[in-house]
């Protein structure tokens, strides 16, 4: 079948649009089913040109982020033995958190690579509070996350300077993608 016999034209752009809460709204209604939420955000991706997907074993769609896909609502601090801690982000998955990859920006909102760096998550308010009250800072503004005998230095955003990917242009709809 041709694409002129088709009565629409086929594309892989969806109305799925992840708000900077890790919220999910389809056609401009929240998700609020929470197994459908979790499992939509457990699907989100990115494609080999940058751009946010949902992607499970059968089908995927471009979706819209406003800010981070992900955004961590927790966080557990392990002192003994294992000095490390742990996020759980708002699919509901917990992973340990790679303090390398931490960030925190000006106005004290800190951000991770999560998935194994693939993505970015934003920390909520509580768990920013949280991972916050583990960091010195020194005269020089230098800051270090203390975790018992672990300490690791935290990298500080400039103001305007940002983590979060500009959107990608749309592609136009030209036909069979």
């Amino acid at each position: 079948m041709s694409d002129e016999a088709l009565p629409f034209k086929l594309s892989r752009e969806s109305r799925i649009r992840v708000d900077r809460d890790g919220h999910i709204w389809h056609e401009g209604e929240r998700v609020l089913h929470p197994g459908l939420a979790r499992t939509l955000a457990r699907w989100i991706d990115l494609d080999d040109n940058g751009r946010y997907v949902m992607r499970n074993a059968l089908d995927w769609c471009f979706v819209t982020v406003d800010h981070t896909p992900l955004v961590v609502r927790s966080v557990r601090l392990e002192t003994d033995p294992s000095m490390r801690v742990e996020v759980e982000l708002s699919d509901d998955s917990t992973e340990a958190l790679d303090l390398s990859t931490v960030q925190v920006d000006p106005d004290g909102v800190v951000y991770a690579h999560v998935r194994g760096g693939k993505l970015l998550a934003r920390f909520d308010r509580q768990p920013s509070f949280k991972f916050l009250e583990h960091v010195d800072t020194d005269d020089r503004g230098l800051m270090t996350f203390v975790l018992g005998t672990k300490s690791v230095r935290i990298a500080p955003l400039e103001r305007g300077e940002t983590l979060v990917p500009p959107a990608p242009p749309i592609r136009p709809v030209t036909g069979r993608t």
